[in-house]
């Protein structure tokens, strides 16, 4: 076996989907949230897909272009976007500095994981809180070419934000008992 001389051997560590009685629950709760999540993305994508294509056909076909093509692809962007985001937390999937911390020992590389979790909290607490207050502010507004709230262009901002504070605890605690987070599309 062919190791690399900075890195320890991985050390085998359970998987969250294994751990039994009420952590287990937890961990299984949000596993099933992820993967919903991931697919409420894939499908909103292919909405997307479908309204960019009948914007292409009434545009250069028909010659006359539907507006609510536009505005109902950004709205689910943001949707797709905040989904895919929260997916991404949960599944370790988030941008970070691992190639400055492959060189740092164990124990600050398992401090520093747990300090950039801390702080996806502190922000997803933040943009669930401006979300939410966006989303209640636009409420009454009605969104132009498409006859929905301008309420549901900023909910996911909310939605969003709480399901990264969900899944990055989730993380956390994964961490501190050194446990796997099994990846939502397995």
């Amino acid at each position: 076996m062919d190791v690399h001389p900075f890195t320890a051997p991985p050390v085998p560590r359970i998987k969250t989907s294994e751990v039994t009685g009420p952590l287990g629950a937890y961990f299984r709760f949000n596993a099933k949230l992820s993967k919903l999540c991931l697919q409420l993305a894939v499908a909103g994508l292919m909405v997307i897909l479908v309204a960019v294509l009948i914007q292409i056909y009434g545009r250069y076909v028909l010659n006359d272009s539907p507006t609510w093509t536009e505005i109902l692809a950004l709205v689910l962007v943001l949707y797709v976007t905040c989904l895919a985001a929260a997916v991404g937390v949960r599944d370790g999937r988030h941008i970070g500095m691992e190639s400055l911390l492959t060189f740092a020992p164990e124990r600050v590389r398992h401090a520093a994981e747990i300090v950039v979790y801390v702080g996806m909290i502190v922000f997803a607490l933040f943009m669930t809180w401006g979300g939410g207050i966006l989303s209640w502010e636009m409420i009454e507004y009605v969104n132009p070419g498409l006859p929905i709230s301008q309420g549901w262009t900023y909910l996911p901002l909310a939605l969003g934000g709480i399901l990264i504070v969900l899944f990055a605890i989730e993380r956390i605690v994964a961490r501190v008992l050194n446990l796997e987070v099994v990846p939502s599309w397995h």
